[in-house]
């Protein structure tokens, strides 16, 4: 379980929201979907795209006011596993 910071996925998650994310389902699993990555010394919670070249992805904010991420190459990022629920807080 992990605790969402910031607003760069919202509106599907939110600052404060709780994720869970299945460690075993990472890189050699990836598939388009809501991962946990690592890049540098933070993590990021991110919508990944795959690319035609298997190599490639994109990394995408679901808050359109932070831009996309093409033709990141999946050697730059570690994948910690794939975001499988998330759990709301009540405003």
């Amino acid at each position: 379980m992990i605790k969402v910071v910031g607003d760069s996925m919202a509106p599907t998650l939110n600052d404060g929201d709780d994720i869970m994310v299945n460690r075993l389902d990472a890189a050699s699993r990836l598939r388009d979907g809501i991962y946990v990555i690592r890049m540098g010394d933070g993590l990021l919670v991110k919508r990944i795209a795959r690319e035609i070249d298997r190599r490639l992805v994109t990394i995408i904010s679901d808050n359109s006011a932070y831009p996309a991420w093409p033709g990141t190459a999946l050697k730059d990022i570690a994948v910690i596993g794939r975001v499988v629920w998330s759990g709301k807080r009540l405003r």
